[in-house]
């Protein structure tokens, strides 16, 4: 985390993003004439206002624009929100429940049975949150919106289906959904399968484990797309996770840099074709800075 940190001091945090990327995912990235999808989800990142990114990434203040949009019922309970570990209640809190970081990635802590949730587990589990609350985003793979976050703790209801609980993860460029990446845990094993809109499955991933076994169109497909495009409306780039149980959508969350912004589980062949629809600053190629310093000049592409 230092070390990025660092990287971005001497070379700034662009060039830092493509060097780390490099590093740490083998792939090239080219940000100065950005083509890819990932290449313009970062050029975005780190050369336009990113108060609302901040904003729509914290997984409480979200809440508050999921309702606006007309989808307070996709919202999952919200039991309690908590600035520090010490203000949890866990003697209150019901049987199951999920404690999520606002400010972050892999931040969450699933209680299906509080009966196990003892002093000792406890004790352990406000230690491994007060880490969480130190924890600065921003840093660690340079996402630079994730700075202005207020860590926080939420804590939700439980949710649960009896054909388990798949995560749609819907890729939406310039307000339209543009492929599907579906996640689903099956025992110690994390699938990922991709579609198009249409439910056709598309063979675009690598590096990670495709389910061999036919995915469910879910039933509510289409509300779904039409949700997510809600939500992505006037946005050159975001992710809409939500999640069908028992007939219900729920809302996940929205992620603006996922997989850091790099995508580095799909193929270049698909992040260069999917680069074409997502338009940065309404102009197809984007803009960068003048070197003058007085404004910003259009590309070529």
């Amino acid at each position: 985390m230092a070390g990025n940190y660092g990287l971005s001091k001497i070379f700034g945090v662009q060039k830092a993003k493509e060097i780390h990327t490099r590093i740490h995912f083998h792939k090239t990235i080219n940000l100065t004439h950005p083509r890819k999808l990932n290449e313009k989800i970062l050029w975005t990142e780190y050369n336009t206002d990113g108060q609302m990114r901040t904003r729509l990434t914290d997984k409480y203040e979200v809440r508050k624009f999921v309702e606006q949009k007309g989808y307070k019922e996709t919202l999952v309970p919200l039991l309690g929100v908590y600035d520090k570990a010490e203000e949890i209640p866990f003697d209150e809190l019901p049987e199951k429940f999920v404690l999520k970081a606002t400010h972050g990635c892999d931040m969450n802590y699933l209680c299906t049975d509080k009966k196990q949730l003892d002093q000792k587990e406890q004790r352990e589990l406000r230690k491994m949150i007060r880490f969480w609350l130190s924890f600065h985003m921003a840093y660690m793979a340079l996402e630079t919106h994730y700075r202005d976050i207020r860590r926080r703790i939420i804590c939700e209801k439980y949710i649960e289906a009896e054909s388990g609980l798949p995560d749609y993860k819907f890729h939406c460029s310039n307000g339209k959904v543009r492929f599907i990446l579906v996640c689903n845990q099956k025992g110690a094993k994390r699938y990922k399968n991709v579609f198009d809109r249409d439910w056709k499955e598309l063979d675009v991933v690598e590096g990670t484990e495709v389910d061999p076994e036919p995915v469910k169109r879910p039933d509510k497909l289409e509300e779904m797309i039409q949700m997510a495009e809600k939500l992505a409306e006037g946005i050159p780039f975001v992710r809409v996770d939500l999640y069908q149980a028992d007939g219900k959508i729920y809302f996940g969350e929205m992620t603006f840099t996922p997989a850091t912004g790099v995508l580095f589980h799909f193929k270049d062949t698909f992040l260069e074709e999917e680069g074409k629809y997502c338009v940065t600053e309404n102009k197809r190629c984007g803009y960068e800075k003048d070197s003058s310093g007085r404004g910003r000049v259009r590309r070529s592409c």
